[in-house]
């Protein structure tokens, strides 16, 4: 593997943003994107000025604390999803969604996903599917999502762990150069013939992408 697929990418990121996430309960992240390009990042956590859940221990939930049914979590709880706080980012800055794809480490639970139906996002890619007790609640919302006319794609995406792997490599390794350096002064003759085939290459390759409309 030379480099991860797009898909693969942005989810990762999405992970590591994730690691920012205040809540005891699970660690979401979220990247908004379009044409490739980042435009917001979120995680879960407390609503600006509130105390954070992990301030308080490693085992400490409002709504479980308090005893909170299921069905009322969303009124007791202390954050705000990950979802919501990268449309928020992009809204505090001005940077529209129209159009945009959002990737999640947890598919949207129904709040999440009507504000993103709201915000103009299209696309919504997530890596593991939303979990609660209530499995025919879940269900209904799923079947709505995949169904909803504003939204194009609904897909769940796998990072391979050879994606891992390679990115583990990276945040544990160094940026230290892997060829060795070249310097001014050093002199050599040209392969002209070399770098001719190469550019021919790399033109074809760019005009097959071109017929096929993607990007790499």
């Amino acid at each position: 593997m030379n480099r991860p697929s797009w898909h693969e990418y942005f989810m990762m990121l999405a992970k590591l943003v994730s690691v920012r996430s205040t809540c005891n309960s699970r660690k979401i992240g979220a990247v908004i994107v379009r044409e490739n390009r980042i435009l917001a990042t979120g995680y879960n956590g407390a609503v600006h000025g509130a105390p954070h859940c992990i301030d308080r221990g490693p085992d400490f939930c409002l709504r479980r604390t308090i005893g909170a049914h299921d069905a009322e979590k969303y009124n007791y709880c202390l954050s705000s999803h990950a979802e919501v706080n990268a449309i928020d980012q992009a809204a505090r800055f001005g940077i529209p969604l129209e159009g945009a794809t959002v990737y999640c480490t947890l598919e949207p639970c129904n709040w999440c996903f009507k504000q993103l139906i709201q915000a103009g996002i299209k696309r919504i890619y997530y890596e593991q599917p939303y979990d609660s007790k209530n499995k025919d609640f879940d269900l209904y919302w799923r079947k709505i999502m995949h169904s909803h006319e504003g939204i194009r794609v609904f897909e769940q995406v796998t990072v391979s762990r050879e994606a891992i792997e390679m990115v583990l490599g990276v945040l544990t390794g160094s940026s230290a150069r892997t060829l060795p350096a070249t310097s001014p002064h050093d002199s050599g003759e040209m392969n002209a013939e070399g770098l001719q085939e190469i550019v021919s290459e790399a033109l074809v390759r760019g005009g097959l992408r071109s017929m096929r409309g993607g990007t790499e």
